[in-house]
């Protein structure tokens, strides 16, 4: 039988000095909200899948209440299904984008890192994959790699990354 795990290190040892780059496993750190999925650092989206039996209505109702719980806004929302049903095109799968914000903490990561911008709002994406309704978003912390190192913006987007994924969690259970 082979062992796996000692055969890939020595392969990626063997490419390494080859000159070959290799793709490290993924960095998984424990979420900031208890009982929510580990963190992937190398990733910018965070995925969880929602309860089953929760619908897309209780998923609304969810991240309304939460983001208010959290003293956020749902600013936008862009029900991509009904937008191109309206259109004359057929869709059957639910695709929503809800748009979070914490004016606040968003004014102060702007105030250092302007260019962060172009990743407000926050948002939490509902849609089906295989069947299962899942929420995603994309981490303010990962979004920060993009410029210059920045303390303050760091703390403030760890906060925004624990105040979204405690949304999520609230919404994937279909709470209020």
């Amino acid at each position: 039988m082979f062992r796996i795990a000692p055969l890939a290190a020595k392969l990626s040892v063997a490419l390494a000095s080859a000159g070959f780059a290799c793709i490290a496993h993924a960095a998984l750190v424990t979420a900031p909200v208890s009982g929510m999925p580990k963190i992937n650092t190398d990733s910018p989206l965070y995925v969880v899948a929602v309860d089953r039996g929760v619908t897309p209505a209780q998923i609304k109702l969810g991240i309304s209440s939460g983001a208010e719980a959290e003293n956020m806004n749902v600013v936008g929302t862009l029900d991509v299904q009904q937008g191109l049903q309206e259109r004359g095109i057929k869709s059957n799968t639910p695709y929503v984008i809800y748009e979070v914000c914490n004016l606040v903490l968003g004014a102060k990561i702007l105030q250092s890192t302007p260019e962060f911008g172009a990743f407000a709002p926050c948002k939490i994406v509902m849609y089906e994959s295989h069947g299962q309704l899942k929420l995603m978003t994309y981490l303010p912390t990962y979004a920060l790699r993009y410029f210059p190192k920045n303390a303050e913006a760091e703390k403030v987007a760890k906060e925004l990354d624990k105040q979204i994924i405690t949304v999520m969690k609230q919404a994937k259970s279909g709470g209020l």
